[in-house]
């Protein structure tokens, strides 16, 4: 029986300073399937996406895809992201406490 697992990650109000939404636990490796990203305020704007590698190397995924205000997009629809131990998925924005992200990852793949 596959000891994968389906999981959720969330952020709500990222901001400026970013957050670093999901993190791939120790000694496993993670394939992310989604990342919704709802825009809370009236106003389009861009959101910046990085991948966080293990040896702190920022890989940028999206660095100004624009969503609409009061809408959420899906970076990763129809796509999929292997993911190592210990890296990172950080979501910025240019606007404080502006968009809630759900990062929906598959844990503990071989």
């Amino acid at each position: 029986m596959p000891a994968y697992q389906f999981k959720n990650a969330t952020a709500n109000e990222v901001g400026t300073a970013g957050a670093e939404v999901y993190t791939v636990p120790s000694a496993k490796k993670s394939i992310m399937i989604g990342c919704s990203i709802s825009n809370v305020t009236g106003s389009t704007l861009p959101a910046e996406v990085q991948l966080i590698k293990a040896d702190n190397t920022v890989i940028h995924l999206s660095t100004s895809t624009r969503i609409t205000g009061g809408t959420t997009q899906d970076l990763f629809q129809g796509k999929k992201l292997v993911l190592q131990t210990g890296e990172k998925i950080k979501v910025l924005s240019q606007v404080d406490q502006s968009f809630d992200v759900v990062v929906s990852v598959l844990e503990d793949v071989d």
